[in-house]
């Protein structure tokens, strides 16, 4: 049989919503009772209208009281599995959509033929839930005594590096380099080499931008958008880019997110989007942890004093009349509503000890299992001295070697292997 499979997922929290899954040969429609489920398409070259006509539609459609409020597609070729066309071909174009009181958060992988431990099945997750951006005000209002509860009780939404949300500023290197320069990849990346091994530079430098986006592209939302999704803490590592990446490239020399030596958001942006939505949203509190892990020696890192100067320089843009203020470690033991009062909403803190779920060998993985092993392995008493405790939900599959190699050479912009494990770990996470 002619055909490529689908397997469709979709989380749905709001009264009313369905999410309908739609081939030439059929359909399904989930709801509610749904969630955390996994059901199985094909797009077949017989179901598919037109002599000789390999290439059919694969669409999701949102319906609230049974009308339509959103939908997405990519055109499939029954017989190679290609994507032939849609606006779900590139992870970073799969934004997550605010429409009404509700965000509707989605995802597509483009499989191959199943190597290595990945799928041969196309994924496509759909999640439709409440607008998130007020959540703090609504779980703790002002005055309410929850409110008078230690800023400690939280439960924090946290995005995995957060600042690698876009290739712009990675693209202005690529984009720049040639044959001669690419060793400063293969020098601080080290599963750079994997490829440097097998292809000379001439023709490494042509697939730099696949091996660069399934390393590194780990975010397809904005700042701002992940904000209304929940995310209320956010680990950022700031540093300066390589020197000779600023001249060779014209890149501004100031600090940008780093995943090893790739430049991601720049940190003054990323400041000043959150400052923008503290201000629209007067009773939620972000916290910005500065780390510099796996930051590479030659990426200068921002000292304190200029750290504190960025974030001056974002506050100042505040609309709150000088109200909104930056917080420090020891707004933990403050309670919701005194922060709220004395304006600390935006609490900055550096390099802070914390009890961690991640290590290299657990999370380098396509299986769910180590990291839920993971999980129960912690204990209250490991939590003692530890400020901070972070449970990590993504796995980087890109750490096995021939996964990688894989997904890069197999690459379009829907081929990442972050995006092949992203339904299953919903599914595996949150189901209760």
């Amino acid at each position: 049989m002619v055909s490529k499979g689908i397997t469709v997922h979709s989380y749905i929290s709001v009264f009313g919503i369905e999410v309908e899954f739609c081939v030439p040969s059929g359909r399904v429609i989930n709801n509610t009772s749904d969630n955390h489920s996994a059901k199985d398409l094909e797009i077949e070259f017989k179901a598919i209208p037109g002599a000789q006509n390999y290439t059919g539609r694969f669409i999701w459609h949102v319906l609230r009281n049974s009308m339509e409020i959103a939908n997405r597609y990519n055109d499939i070729n029954s017989l190679t599995g290609n994507l032939e066309g849609g606006n779900m071909k590139s992870t970073l174009e799969d934004q997550s959509i605010f429409i009404h009181d509700l965000v509707i958060t989605f995802g597509f992988y483009d499989a191959g033929s199943g190597k290595f431990g990945l799928t041969s099945k196309d994924q496509c997750y759909v999640t439709v839930t409440a607008n998130q951006s007020t959540w703090m005000g609504s779980l703790a209002p002002q005055g309410a005594p929850a409110a008078n509860k230690p800023f400690s009780r939280f439960v924090l939404v946290a995005p995995h590096d957060d600042g690698m949300d876009t290739m712009q500023n990675a693209d202005a290197v690529i984009n720049s380099l040639d044959a001669s320069n690419l060793f400063k990849f293969k020098d601080n990346i080290p599963e750079f080499r994997w490829f440097s091994d097998l292809l000379p530079s001439e023709v490494l430098v042509h697939i730099l931008p696949n091996i660069v986006y399934a390393l590194a592209i780990t975010q397809k939302d904005t700042i701002t958008s992940m904000l209304g999704l929940g995310a209320r803490y956010f680990e950022f590592r700031p540093a300066h880019p390589i020197p000779l990446f600023t001249v060779i490239s014209q890149l501004e020399d100031k600090p940008y997110f780093q995943h090893a030596c790739i430049p991601g958001l720049a940190y003054d942006v990323f400041l000043d989007q959150i400052v923008a939505f503290l201000d629209t949203y007067v009773a939620e509190i972000v916290t910005v942890h500065i780390r510099c892990d796996n930051i590479v020696s030659e990426c200068r890192l921002p000292t304190l004093t200029e750290l504190d100067e960025l974030m001056a320089t974002a506050l100042a843009k505040s609309t709150s009349a000088g109200h909104l203020k930056c917080g420090d470690i020891s707004c933990f033991s403050e309670s919701i509503d005194n922060l709220r009062t004395s304006g600390q909403r935006l609490i900055c803190i550096v390099e802070t000890p914390k009890y961690d779920s991640w290590t290299a060998a657990a999370y380098a993985t396509l299986s769910p299992e180590p990291i839920l092993k993971r999980f129960e392995s912690m204990t209250t008493e490991g939590q003692e001295g530890f400020p901070l405790t972070v449970l990590q939900c993504q796995a980087t599959s890109q750490s096995i070697k021939e996964v990688l190699v894989y997904s890069v050479f197999a690459a379009n912009a829907a081929t990442s292997c972050l995006s092949e494990t992203k339904a299953r770990w919903i599914r595996a996470h949150y189901h209760g």
